[in-house]
């Protein structure tokens, strides 16, 4: 073979490894859970066209051979299927700090959100912001109940959340009432009627719940629209390029009397903006515009929390408007956001574009395999 053929050859195998790769999704901790997720993935399995799109859990990984037992997708039918670490992930879970050294050592960059954190991480990292410290509601760590008894005695009321819950689970919420305390807590949970408690009777139930979970104490924020909260979710992720990109806004509209928004009806949010909250058309607007912005600098500055390595390119985040027309930042979602709910608002498209742009970027990041100079610039020190 002459050099020129030679070359030419390098050439087809280069362009083959670079037009062709496995894009894993990393589902569960478990592979019982990886299993019952399966057709829920079968949308980022179908519109991917680029290689393959694998789903495996942490149990699956082979950490020395660097092997994974899971599942690829095979016109619509995922096979049992044991591979070689994928040339990108989506990241869907919680990681501890050893599983994040792990990709990072593996997979450099090319993880979508490769790091995780909490509602008080959230919070401690935004508030240092000024620009965006005004759109936190106050907020504490709950180390024991005293901590809520001398923030109720402080704001009259607080909303207690798990610091790791998600889609209102385990949310309290607790205020002054006359000599007693007022007691009420999500639908999600047993307790259906408030309760009313002496000082002593708080500090029971507090510690019984502070036990088995870590909490936060939060201002309770205005919400209601009627007899309902109502709050909203903004689906961003990045496009191919790495910017982030606005794709829709959901309102969803809580239980009459509850204290949590995100579980309930589902709407258009740009309509519901001037709708549900009875504004101005030319208000609408400059809130919606303002939604995005905020939206876009809260992502920009949690990306910082990890380093330069941080990725976090699919979120969902929660916003709230009170009464007094101010924007307030509720969370960010970034382990699996929900943009379903784009659907169950009659949004399809939002749904689509999502999983197409997530798949876009992802493939992006796969292209970086081999670039070592990508994964930890010479100004960028790993933590």
């Amino acid at each position: 073979m002459n050099d020129k053929s030679r070359l030419n050859l390098e050439t087809v195998e280069k362009d083959m490894v670079q037009d062709s790769f496995v894009i894993g999704i990393l589902v569960s901790k478990f592979n019982r859970k990886l299993k019952e997720s399966l057709n829920d993935l079968n949308d980022l399995g179908e519109i991917y066209k680029k290689g393959q799109v694998g789903a495996f859990s942490l149990k699956g990984i082979n950490r020395d051979t660097q092997m994974i037992r899971g599942y690829l997708y095979d016109e619509g039918i995922w096979k049992p299927s044991t591979f070689s670490m994928p040339d990108a992930i989506i990241n869907r879970i919680s990681l501890n700090r050893k599983w994040e050294s792990f990709f990072r050592k593996t997979v450099g960059r090319r993880m979508m959100n490769n790091f995780t954190f909490n509602k008080w991480e959230m919070y401690k990292w935004l508030s240092i912001n000024s620009n965006l410290s005004k759109y936190l509601p106050i907020t504490r760590l709950v180390n024991s109940p005293q901590d809520i008894i001398d923030f109720l005695g402080q704001y009259n009321e607080g909303i207690i959340k798990p610091i790791s819950g998600s889609y209102g689970k385990g949310i309290i919420k607790v205020s002054k009432h006359e000599e007693n305390f007022k007691v009420e807590a999500s639908r999600q949970q047993k307790q259906e009627n408030p309760l009313y408690l002496n000082h002593e009777e708080l500090e029971v139930y507090l510690n019984s719940k502070c036990k088995r979970r870590k909490y936060i104490v939060q201002q309770v924020i205005n919400l209601y629209v009627g007899k309902s909260p109502i709050d909203f979710r903004l689906i961003m992720v990045k496009v191919g390029v790495g910017e982030w990109r606005d794709l829709g806004l959901i309102a969803r509209k809580g239980s009459k009397n509850g204290i949590v928004s995100n579980i309930g009806i589902v709407k258009n949010g740009d309509s519901a903006l001037q709708n549900l909250l009875s504004i101005r058309r030319y208000e609408a607007i400059e809130t919606r515009k303002k939604m995005t912005q905020v939206s876009f600098d809260a992502a920009k500055e949690m990306e910082k929390y990890r380093g330069c390595n941080g990725d976090l390119g699919n979120l969902g985040i929660d916003l709230g408007i009170d009464r007094n027309q101010r924007l307030w930042i509720i969370e960010i979602n970034h382990r699996n956001p929900r943009h379903q709910m784009a659907v169950d608002a009659g949004e399809d498209g939002i749904y689509f574009n999502s999983n197409k742009f997530i798949m876009d970027y992802v493939h992006k990041l796969a292209e970086r395999r081999g670039a070592l100079d990508e994964y930890l610039p010479q100004d960028c020190e790993e933590d």
